[in-house]
């Protein structure tokens, strides 16, 4: 695994959406100095699609996928000889695991952190500012696996591909990294990492970051972004309809879903996977309903009667697509 990366040119960041077998939900940003600023990049930020974008997202995905996947095996048996072992399974096998990764797939995976362990890891000003901004948004209620980002930036005949998703705090974790270490474990973190300050940590914080990096020709990369673009609801049949009994109008979230959401997430992915089996009068539906003006209401975005009709649009939108089978 290669050092910390220098600071980087100009980038583009491109929105990301919701993943239909996952519980994540995708979104860039730039440094968000507060709620209200991100409120304005979400306002400004226009309705460019991500296009083929997203294909580098899926693959960097599958990338994590496969690293998470091999360093859990390995922390469960390191584990079962106690949280000292697993020290060492962090230490040396994750970047053996990660360069094997690397050298297949042809990503540069980083682990960073606000706070670090070794050195290697510290985040650089890119991966900082991001870091701080996923901070932000934990504390404003949105969950730590929601909290990714796709930035691309052109370098001459080559585009950078950077990936970043953020890593939480679970509750295994702690042995190493939360408040009441063992002192055996302490020791040995002590006697590895003599500089270490990745501890204090409780259950559900962000711990830091995945943060991978590919290099792609520019040609391949604009060739992707002709691809056919995703969420055509035209194109899928689909024309909002208000329901009887709904407490907003899907006709006016459909436009308020388009001014301010669309830019970051795609309606048919977001509908799905609020709705997975569709937003029929049950109890199921209700409590997503629920669920997701909870979210509207942490975003800070819309008022309250934007939040209804953005609700009654991907209620109807998630009807239609387990009506028409066109689900993700």
């Amino acid at each position: 695994m290669t050092g910390v990366k220098a600071e980087r040119a100009v980038t583009a960041d491109y929105p990301l959406r919701w993943k239909a077998e996952g519980s994540f939900m995708l979104k860039t940003t730039h440094l968000i100095f507060g709620m209200v600023a991100a409120a304005a990049l979400a306002l400004t930020a226009g309705t460019a699609r991500a296009g083929g974008a997203e294909a580098y997202a899926a693959e960097a995905e599958a990338v994590l996928q496969e690293l998470r996947g091999a360093m859990l095996r390995e922390m469960q048996a390191a584990m079962a000889m106690g949280p000292a072992a697993a020290i060492g399974v962090c230490r040396h096998l994750a970047p053996e695991i990660s360069r094997e990764i690397e050298k297949r797939t042809g990503w540069e995976i980083r682990r960073v952190a606000l706070k670090v362990r070794d050195p290697d890891n510290r985040a650089n000003a890119e991966e900082r500012s991001l870091l701080m901004g996923y901070e932000i948004k934990l504390a404003a209620g949105q969950a730590p696996d929601l909290l990714r980002t796709l930035r691309v930036t052109p370098r001459g005949d080559e585009v950078e591909i950077h990936f970043m998703q953020a890593v939480p705090m679970l509750d295994g974790c702690t042995a190493c990294h939360g408040t009441a270490i063992d002192p055996a474990t302490a020791a040995e973190i002590k006697r590895l990492y003599p500089e270490d300050a990745a501890v204090g940590y409780a259950t559900g914080d962000i711990r830091g970051a995945f943060s991978l990096y590919k290099t792609v020709g520019a040609e391949a990369f604009r060739k992707a972004e002709a691809a056919p673009k995703r969420d055509d609801l035209k194109a899928m049949g689909y024309a909002p309809r208000d329901r009887p009994g709904a407490k907003g109008s899907a006709v006016a979230g459909l436009a308020v879903f388009q001014a301010r959401c669309q830019s970051c997430h795609g309606p048919a992915d977001l509908a799905g996977h609020v709705f997975p089996k569709g937003g029929g009068a049950d109890a199921a539906t209700a409590e997503a309903e629920a669920a997701f003006c909870r979210k509207l209401e942490t975003h800070g975005y819309t008022d309250e009667k934007s939040d209804c009709d953005i609700l009654a649009f991907l209620t109807d939108l998630a009807l239609f697509l387990a009506k028409s089978g066109s689900g993700k």
